[in-house]
């Protein structure tokens, strides 16, 4: 059974699972727990400004994606970027979106992921206890109230987000929410597109953008989200 789960309890949430999947790949629609939809500003996950998120040792590393642990593709370390949101409400989409973290994890690892003309950032964060679902809360809120669009900035470049919509996220976690966005910079349009994947205390970030010609079924490679899962796991 195919079926897409989205990180938080609220009414809202439940209407664009509902409106924005289409029905006919899925069977069913989960809602995962989240206790409430809070937004980013009530949880002190959001500050305007993310800093680049640095690996620190330990067990976060070992559940890092290396080498060619992905089948199709090649890991290597990586370097997040610095990410400025001009809506504070949306910071938690954008920050997803550009390969960064959501709020204040205790540790970050970065890894890059290259292959099938498709170029896939994976940050892991593992935050304190119970801080982790208030991050997913914060994202699925984000997504809803920003469905419009926001603009960024990238490592001081500027971006235009347009068209956020929720997508098919994977199962197998404990929380999980996919998403999507046309990406506008220097003027040339591009989708890019994300999950979030939440086990216990840890999240993984994973976003991919196309490199060449976007093919009409682009989307996070399996390979990649599923060689990271099995190593989550």
């Amino acid at each position: 059974m195919v079926r897409a789960r989205i990180a938080t309890g609220d009414r809202r949430s439940q209407a664009a699972c509902a409106l924005l999947l289409f029905p006919a790949l899925l069977t069913g629609c989960d809602v995962a727990s989240g206790g409430g939809g809070s937004s980013a500003d009530d949880l002190g996950l959001n500050p305007i400004t993310q800093a680049t998120a640095t690996a620190l040792p330990g067990r976060l590393d070992e559940a890092a994606l290396a080498g060619r642990e992905a089948e199709g593709f090649t890991v290597t370390e990586a370097k997040a970027p610095a990410v400025r949101v001009s809506q504070n409400a949306c910071a938690p989409a954008g920050y997803i979106l550009s390969g960064m973290v959501i709020g204040k994890p205790a540790s970050t690892v970065v890894r890059q992921a290259s292959g099938e003309d498709t170029v896939v950032s994976v940050v892991l964060a593992e935050y304190e206890a119970e801080q982790a679902q208030p991050a997913m809360d914060a994202l699925a809120t984000a997504v809803d109230e920003c469905a419009g669009g926001f603009t960024a900035t990238v490592d001081g470049e500027e971006r235009g987000f347009g068209k956020v919509a929720l997508e098919l996220a994977p199962e197998g976690t404990d929380q999980a929410m996919g998403l999507r966005a046309v990406v506008e910079r220097a003027g040339v349009k591009t989708p890019v597109k994300a999950v979030a994947l939440r086990k216990g205390n840890t999240v993984a970030y994973v976003s991919a953008v196309p490199e060449g010609s976007v093919p009409k079924d682009f989307a996070v490679p399996a390979a990649v989200v599923d060689a990271q899962l099995a190593k989550l796991s």
